[in-house]
């Protein structure tokens, strides 16, 4: 079940056994995209949905359960009123925060004008005129060729990874150490996951020929934390053995447009056993609630049949800016930037380890927790290392580049050396 239906679900049963009353306001969407852990995209689509089957209205003041259940309900429970939001804070150096920079920009906030001001919404799989450009996308950025049909829009990584492994059953191996917030979706699913080591290479097939999985998780453009990318060699290796096991390889195609990367693996799959996840989260804002799902074509009428809607007003929103440049231009920039960004933390963590792009960066130290701790109370996001291994074999921190630029980011640099020099 994907994570907007899982939503939608809850709220249903809520409304049915009238823990929700006829008439009263739901939380708001950001409010319950925080307490999901999810992005606002996907309270979206559940939302709509629920509007759509009759449950929900939207109004003016919010979303509110359809006071024409009132019958339904003589008795409603009601719950004491939500606590007043407050948005959370981002701490300095938090791995994985990206520049807000797109979606304040001037070209930005007139496609979503312009999409908002004639509000459309689309069933699954999505807008055709954004699977267009996400093809065109892809076809001018990581040289995919990819037929508009075969593109899903999703509200993100995870739940495009969801969707997928609702299609394909069977154990899930993992790059090991990898991205623990979407390797935490197969477990979620009750999915058994399979840790398997890469090398300077990238994973290691021969492990994968042993284990057998059904869904290998990979990602080839930036192995998250080490920033390492899959070497041509091994990508031919990985692909010929999914076409030998017919095992699925997903292709999560984290912040690859962030720095010089390979093609995609997808592109060099004539066969149809690699599917690619994708989002803008890295390069617009995780605030949108958008991505893309190419999937083969042995499960892409199944993933169909499984995928919930997204706003409507973003994908329009997005299919603009996207037809205009702007992500183009956007990317390049931010690339650019993100360079700009990463002479700076060499500077003043010449022990850095080497990456060629990306928005976080990794510095080893001897005892991971006592730094770790010393920075969060100075007011630090930054994360151990030893987290992203199934079982912690290096100690190191992972620093985010997006929070901060020019003078800003050198102080906080800076002030985060000293911090790590304390004893």
């Amino acid at each position: 079940m994907t994570i907007p239906s899982e939503i939608a679900t809850q709220l249903r049963e809520r409304i049915t056994r009238g823990t929700l009353a006829p008439g009263e306001r739901v939380e708001s969407t950001r409010v319950l995209a925080s307490q999901w852990g999810c992005s606002r995209g996907s309270v979206v689509a559940a939302y709509e949905q629920l509007v759509g089957e009759g449950y929900l209205e939207s109004t003016p003041t919010g979303t509110r359960v359809n006071p024409d259940l009132q019958s339904l309900h003589p008795k409603s429970v009601h719950l004491p009123a939500q606590p007043a939001e407050t948005p959370s804070r981002v701490l300095s150096l938090t791995p994985g925060v990206p520049d807000a920079q797109a979606v304040t920009s001037t070209l930005w906030r007139a496609a979503f004008r312009r999409a908002a001001a004639e509000p459309m919404s689309y069933p699954a799989p999505g807008s055709l005129a954004l699977r267009q450009a996400v093809a065109q996308h892809l076809r001018q950025t990581r040289s995919v060729e990819v037929d508009p049909a075969e593109v899903l829009i999703t509200s993100g990584a995870r739940d495009g990874l969801s969707l997928l492994l609702g299609c394909i059953p069977g154990p899930v191996a993992a790059e090991d150490p990898g991205f623990p917030t979407l390797h935490a979706v197969p477990a979620a699913l009750g999915r058994e996951v399979l840790p398997v080591p890469v090398d300077d290479q990238g994973i290691i097939v021969e492990e994968l020929e042993r284990l057998n999985p059904a869904i290998v998780l990979v990602a080839p453009n930036h192995q998250y934390p080490t920033g390492k990318q899959m070497s041509a060699r091994r990508r031919f290796e990985l692909v010929s053995w999914a076409r030998r096991s017919g095992a699925v390889i997903v292709e999560d195609d984290y912040d690859s447009e962030l720095r010089k990367a390979h093609p995609a693996l997808v592109a060099l799959d004539p066969s149809g056993q690699v599917a690619m996840i994708g989002s803008f989260a890295k390069t617009l804002s995780p605030a949108l609630g958008v991505g893309y799902l190419i999937l083969p074509s042995s499960v892409l009428q199944r993933a169909s049949q499984r995928l919930l809607p997204v706003s409507g007003i973003v994908q329009d929103a997005l299919t603009h800016f996207i037809r205009e440049d702007g992500l183009r231009r956007h990317t390049a920039r931010m690339r650019r930037e993100y360079g700009r960004r990463r002479a700076v933390f060499y500077e003043l963590f010449p022990q850095g380890i080497p990456m060629d792009g990306g928005l976080h960066a990794v510095v080893d130290v001897t005892e991971e927790q006592r730094a770790v701790d010393s920075a969060r109370k100075h007011g630090f996001g930054v994360q151990g290392l030893g987290q992203y291994w199934s079982s912690a074999n290096r100690a190191g921190i992972v620093l985010g580049l997006g929070t901060h630029s020019g003078d800003r980011l050198r102080a906080e640099l800076a002030r985060l050396a000293h911090v790590l020099q304390e004893k």
